[in-house]
C-alpha cells in the first residue's frame, strides 16, 4: 500500500523525465563506465511505472488502498452488480428478470443519470437492492484533483439522497481507476470502494451468449460479477445483450446451487 499524496500522473511525468534524461545520457556516453547506468535507470524507470500505472487499473490489487473484489468463502454466494445506470427501458428490464427470479443486486449509479431518474432509484430499493456511488460524471478519477474527487462523490450522494432518503457507504469508481489519492478521498468519506472479480466487457456488446459464457466461466464462491445496465452519460447503447444475460447467468447459477446476495452482504461474509 502507497502512503502518499502524490499522484499517479505526477509520478508517471517524474519518471518520464528521469527516463528521458537517462537515455540521453546513455546515448551521449555518460553514465557509461564500468556499466551503462543511464540505460538502466532508463529500464528501471519504465518497469516502475509499469507497476504504478497496473496496481491503479487492476480490479483486486491492494497497493493505494484496500478495496473489496470478492469474498474468500467456501459457501456459494455470488453477488450481481450492475454500473452506469439508472438508463430507461434497460434498467427496468434488468429489475423486472431480478424480480421475477428473486434476486438481490447491487447498482452503482452515476448521479447525472439518478437526477434524471430517480424513481428508478427508488424501485431499486424498495425491491430489496443495494444502490452505490459510481460518480456523477463518470469522469476518471486519477484526471481529478482532491476536491474535483470529492465534489464528483458528494454531488452524487446528494442526488441519492433526495430520492431514497439516504447516501450510499459503497461506490465503485469509474473504469476501476484510482490512485492513493482516490483511495484517501473515499476513506475520508467513509465509502467502501468496491470492484470486482467478474467482468465479461458486456459493455461491448458482444451478444448475450457471449457475456453470459465469459461469466459463467469466471465465477467461482465469493465473486462479484461486473455488468452494465448503463452507457455512462452518453445513453447512446443498447443495453438488450446486458438483459438478456443476466437472465442466462443467474437461471445456470441457481442450477448450480449458488446463492445471490447484495455486496454488503458479500463483504458481510468475508469479513466473519
Amino acid at each position: 500500500m502507497v502512503d502518499t499524496n502524490m499522484r499517479l500522473i505526477s509520478m508517471l511525468g517524474l519518471l518520464t523525465i528521469i527516463v528521458i534524461i537517462s537515455l540521453l545520457f546513455d546515448y551521449l556516453r555518460i553514465l557509461k563506465r564500468p556499466v551503462r547506468l543511464g540505460l538502466g535507470v532508463a529500464v528501471l524507470g519504465i518497469v516502475v511505472g509499469f507497476i504504478l500505472t497496473l496496481n491503479a487499473v487492476l480490479p483486486a490489487n491492494h497497493f493505494y488502498g484496500p478495496v473489496f473484489s470478492e469474498s474468500r468463502t467456501s459457501q456459494k454466494l455470488v453477488a450481481l452488480t450492475f454500473d452506469d445506470g439508472p438508463y430507461p427501458p434497460y434498467t427496468g428490464q434488468v429489475l423486472d428478470v431480478l424480480k421475477e427470479r428473486n434476486i438481490p443486486a447491487t447498482f452503482f449509479v452515476i448521479g447525472q443519470n439518478a437526477a434524471k431518474y430517480p424513481e428508478l432509484l427508488r424501485r431499486i430499493v424498495a425491491e430489496g437492492h443495494q444502490l452505490g456511488n459510481h460518480t456523477y460524471n463518470h469522469v476518471d478519477l486519477l484526471k481529478l484533483d482532491r476536491q474535483g474527487i470529492i465534489a464528483e462523490i458528494e454531488k452524487t450522494n446528494q442526488v441519492i439522497a433526495a430520492a431514497v432518503g439516504y447516501p450510499p457507504h459503497v461506490m465503485r469508481p469509474p473504469h476501476g481507476f484510482r490512485d492513493a489519492v482516490v483511495m484517501d478521498a473515499m476513506a475520508e468519506k467513509k465509502l467502501k470502494v468496491i470492484e470486482w472479480s467478474v467482468a465479461s466487457r458486456d459493455w461491448v456488446n458482444p451478444g448475450a451468449e457471449v457475456i453470459a459464457e465469459r461469466t459463467l466461466g469466471k465465477v467461482q464462491n465469493g465473486s462479484v460479477i461486473l455488468l452494465h445496465d448503463g452507457d455512462g452519460i452518453a445513453a447512446a447503447l443498447p443495453r438488450e445483450q446486458t438483459v438478456a444475460a443476466t437472465r442466462i447467468i443467474i437461471d445456470k447459477l441457481l442450477a448450480q446451487g449458488y446463492t445471490f446476495v447484495t455486496v454488503d452482504e458479500i463483504r458481510k461474509m468475508s469479513e466473519e
